[in-house]
C-alpha cells in the first residue's frame, strides 16, 4: 500500500460531501500527500516557495501590513531587473530599425535577437532550440509569429533551409 494517496483518494475526497481539507482526509487515511513540484509563478519567486500562515492575532497587528510592503518592495525590485533585461534587446531593435506591430514576447525576443547576431546568416530552427532550449518542433511557432509582428518583410526562408534576417 502506497504511503502517498492515489488519484482515486483525491476523486473520491472531492465528491464527499464532507467539508475537511486534503490533509485532514489524508491523515485520516494514515496517508500524507506528495510535494507538489516547484512553479514559476512570481509570487513563488518572491516568497522563494516559503509557506505562509497566520494567526488571527497576527492579522489584527500592524505586522502583516509590514510583509506585505516588503513583498510588494521585492516583487517591484524583480520586475525593474526584468524589465531592465528587457530594455536592452528592444534598444538593440531600435537602433536596427525594426518596427512592430505587435510587443514581442520573452521568447520571440531571444529569437530575434539570434538573427540579429547572426544577420544575413543562415540560421537553422535546431540552432534556434539550443538557444531557447526547446525541441525544434516548437521554435517553428515563434518564427512564425516574428515574421507576422515584423513590419518589414526581413526574415525570409533560406535556399538551402534555415531562414536569414535580410539586412543593410
Amino acid at each position: 500500500m502506497s504511503e502517498y494517496l492515489s488519484k482515486e483518494e483525491i476523486k473520491q475526497w472531492r465528491s464527499s460531501l464532507e467539508k475537511i481539507t486534503l490533509e485532514e482526509f489524508a491523515k485520516r487515511l494514515g496517508k500524507t500527500l506528495k510535494e507538489e513540484k516547484q512553479t514559476r509563478d512570481i509570487v513563488d519567486m518572491v516568497l522563494n516557495n516559503e509557506r505562509i500562515s497566520a494567526s488571527v492575532s497576527e492579522i489584527k497587528n500592524d505586522k502583516p501590513k509590514e510583509n506585505i510592503l516588503k513583498l510588494a518592495s521585492k516583487s517591484v525590485q524583480m520586475q525593474k531587473n526584468v524589465s531592465h533585461g528587457e530594455n536592452k534587446s528592444s534598444d538593440v531593435f531600435s537602433s536596427l530599425n525594426i518596427t512592430f506591430k505587435k510587443s514581442l514576447t520573452q521568447r520571440e525576443k531571444a529569437v530575434l535577437e539570434h538573427f540579429v547576431q547572426n544577420k544575413n546568416e543562415i540560421v537553422y530552427a535546431k540552432d534556434l532550440a539550443r538557444v531557447l532550449e526547446l525541441p525544434t518542433d516548437y521554435v517553428y511557432k515563434y518564427i512564425k509569429n516574428l515574421r507576422t509582428k515584423i513590419n518589414e518583410d526581413i526574415l525570409q526562408n533560406a535556399t538551402k533551409g534555415g531562414y536569414r534576417l535580410n539586412m543593410p
